[in-house]
Order: C-alpha cells, then sequence, then structure tokens
C-alpha cells in the first residue's frame, strides 16, 4: 500500500476527538488522551498488524492537538457557545426592559450559566476564545451589564464562575473587567453580605482575580476604591475572621496594591497608618516572603511584575509610621530572609535589585541602627556586588554604592 493512501489529515483526527467530547462529556484535553490511549491499545491487540493505519491518527495526537482554522466557530461546543451567549443576551435585555422580576425563567437562565460555565473549563481553548472575542467580546459585556442589573445570587454566582473560567482562558478578559462596572459592583456585594462567609469569599476571590495582572483601573474607579476600601480589608485581617478568609482578603490587598506607584498616593499605605495595630497582616506578610509565595498568581497568563509580596515590603517601609509596625523580632527575620535571597540571587536576576531597594529602606525607616542586625553578612554581599565584573552588574552596583553613601557609619570598611 502507498502511504499516501493512508494520510490523514489533522482536521481529521481533531474531529475524532470532538466526537469523543461529545459523546462522553470528557474535557477537550481527556478526550485527546482517551484517543492515545485507545490507539497504543489497539498497537498491542493487533500486534503491530494494522501500525500504519494507527500511525496515521497517532501523529497527530503526539502532542496538543491543533485547532483546525477551517473548524473554528463550527464544532459542537461552538455552537453550543453561540447559543448561550445568545439566550444569555436575550435574559438581559428582557431583565432591562421591565421592571419587575420575573422567577419562572431562574431554573432556565441557571442550566444556560451552567453549561457555559462547563464548556469554559472543559472545551478546546481556542474554539472558547475564538467564540468569547467575536464582535470585540461583546458577549462579556452584555454579562457583566447582566451581573449589575440581577438580584438574585444563584445567578450571579454563576456569572462569577464564567468570568473567573474567561479570566484564566484570556487576559483581553481581564482587562474589559478591570475597566468595567464590575469591580464596583463587587465591592458594594461584599461591603452589604459580608456576613454571607461563601458568598463573600467568592466575590474576594474574583476581585483577586481581575486586580492580578496588574492593568491599571480606570480613574472614576479610584474616588470608589479609596482608602475606606482599603481600611475596610485591612480590618477584616485584623479582625477576629476565619483563616482561610483572612488569606483570601490578604491577597486581595496584594492585587490591588499593584494599583499604587511610589510616586501615586497609596491607599492601602494610608488605610495601615489608621490601624492601631497590623499584627496579623506583618505576620502573614513574613510567611508568605519566606515561602517565596504569591497569592495573587492565580492566572496563567504572563506577568512580568514584581513579587506581589515583596512589593508590598518595599511600599510599607517607604514610610517610618509603617514600618514601625513591625516589631523590632520581625524586621530581623525580615533582614534574615532579605540576606537569604541577596546571598542566592545572582547577578541580572530581576528580584535582585528590589531585595537591595528593600534592604535600602530597612536601613532608612526603621531602628536598624540600634541593633544592626546581619550588619558584616550585609557587607559581605554589598562588597561582593561591587566586585562583580558582569556588565548587568551595573544598576545594582550603583544601588550598594548609593546605600553606602547614605549609611556609611555602618558600612565603614
Amino acid at each position: 500500500m502507498g502511504g499516501g493512501q493512508l494520510k490523514v489529515e489533522s482536521s481529521d483526527v481533531y474531529q475524532i476527538v470532538d466526537a469523543l467530547r461529545r459523546n462522553t462529556n470528557l474535557s477537550f484535553d481527556l478526550s485527546c488522551e482517551a484517543l492515545r490511549v485507545v490507539l497504543t491499545s489497539l498497537e498491542q491487540l493487533y500486534n503491530g498488524a494494522i501500525n500504519p493505519y494507527l500511525e496515521a491518527v497517532a501523529v497527530h495526537v503526539t502532542g496538543k492537538v491543533a485547532t483546525p482554522k477551517e473548524l473554528l466557530g463550527i464544532t459542537h461546543d461552538a455552537k453550543r457557545l453561540q447559543y448561550l451567549f445568545a439566550q444569555l443576551a436575550d435574559c438581559k435585555n428582557d431583565t432591562e426592559q421591565r421592571t419587575w422580576m420575573l422567577y419562572e425563567d431562574e431554573e432556565d437562565i441557571i442550566q444556560f450559566l451552567e453549561e457555559l460555565v462547563e464548556i469554559l473549563i472543559n472545551a478546546d481553548e481556542s474554539i472558547s476564545c475564538y467564540e468569547m472575542s467575536c464582535d470585540q467580546y461583546q458577549m462579556f459585556i452584555n454579562l457583566v451589564q447582566y451581573y449589575q442589573m440581577e438580584t438574585r445570587w444563584s445567578i450571579k454566582r454563576l456569572l462569577l464562575k464564567t468570568f473567573t473560567a474567561a479570566c484564566h482562558l484570556d487576559y483581553i478578559i481581564v482587562d474589559i473587567l478591570l475597566t468595567s462596572v464590575l469591580p464596583l459592583e463587587i465591592v458594594e456585594d461584599m461591603k452589604t453580605h459580608f456576613s454571607n462567609l461563601d458568598r463573600f469569599k467568592q466575590l474576594v476571590k474574583m476581585l483577586t482575580i481581575i486586580f492580578s495582572l496588574g492593568q491599571p483601573m480606570p480613574v472614576n474607579h479610584q474616588d470608589y476604591l479609596g482608602v475606606h476600601f482599603a481600611s475596610f480589608l485591612l480590618e477584616i485581617v485584623e479582625g477576629n475572621n476565619p483563616e482561610v478568609l483572612v488569606d483570601m482578603v490578604i491577597a486581595l490587598i496584594l492585587a490591588f496594591n499593584q494599583q499604587f506607584s511610589e510616586h501615586t498616593y497609596n491607599v492601602i499605605i494610608e488605610g495601615m497608618q489608621n490601624l492601631p495595630s497590623a499584627k496579623v497582616f506583618t505576620e502573614k506578610l513574613l510567611l508568605l516572603l519566606n515561602r517565596e509565595d504569591d497569592p495573587t498568581r492565580l492566572l496563567k497568563h504572563p506577568n512580568e511584575h514584581m513579587n506581589t509580596v515583596l512589593r508590598m515590603f518595599i511600599d510599607i517601609f517607604s514610610h517610618p509610621d509603617t514600618a514601625g509596625m513591625f516589631y523590632t523580632n520581625d524586621i530581623k527575620v525580615l533582614i534574615d530572609i532579605v540576606v537569604r535571597q541577596l546571598s542566592d540571587l545572582d547577578a541580572g536576576s530581576t528580584t535582585r535589585p528590589c531585595y537591595l531597594e528593600l534592604c535600602r529602606r530597612i536601613l532608612r525607616n526603621t531602628n536598624y541602627q540600634e541593633h544592626q542586625h546581619r550588619k558584616h553578612d550585609l557587607m559581605k554581599i554589598f562588597t561582593r556586588i561591587f566586585c562583580e565584573e558582569t556588565e548587568c552588574s551595573a544598576s545594582d552596583q550603583q544601588l550598594v554604592r548609593e546605600i553606602a553613601n547614605e549609611f556609611p557609619q555602618l558600612f565603614k570598611a
């Protein structure tokens, strides 16, 4: 038999995977895996006798099965997404046009949203992203407007699940949600429903995702998400609340803190200054920094921003008032972490200048002169950096020079 007869197009194999998903409800990725398992099992069963036929299919499923362009918009999942988006647009329009709430539609809307979430989580990502991006993402703009109008939590909860699944697929959705009215609606819901722990946690998680990539929010959001909002979050952390809630709110504070630069008014720092104590917040931050954890990294999309925990420390230690909220023992633990990191990080590391900057601010805005914890280790690190001969060390060497000039009494030979 000629090889030409055995040639199978990738679009044919894709349709086999699509049929598997449609008939078994397996996710797209598991459907690919199921096809691989079947091919391998058949090969063993027939002891290589039909290998050329199997190989013609198997070659297309060794890695990720590519989505053929000609199938965009016409697979089963694509058709279901089109149908669901159209149905939900009708629901939004119905809600807009009436002044009373029609409860008979609740079951249908819940079914639409549950299926939508299932598809966004389990379908081929390329198919979902293609359908979501149609008409400049108008469907998601519709869903945000629907969230704003809807009062039933059973429906709003599923809208949040839809937004979350969409954010995992496409970073542009994160930007659309950030610049929409959704963050303000969520904050309003948080303040109204604080006593409902499960609901509050879902709202916090959604808002953390929206702020997680560090994109700047619109100016008109800043009035609403000011120092009162920051204080509201910090008081939850310092209040007698369940640890799981405290951890989630800290992640939200860290994500939100990316909105402020060194040269802008930072409402979180202002909120901290208004607290009698920030014991829980400071202790939790130390634990996160020690573990090199960043609880805002919830999405897979590339994120060039600094670790948000490290960023929070730099911001806190920019002001003597907030730096003073750490006990001396905690500052010593922080210096231990800084020494460990600066000892381990090589020239050219994007994180090393951040730890050097944090070190400078600890020296400047705390009582370091009194205890001089790990002074000799810091001197050794600074000397080592200063003696590096690589080009990428120049900016770090400049930082070390500035620190030595600012604190000559600490770093005399």
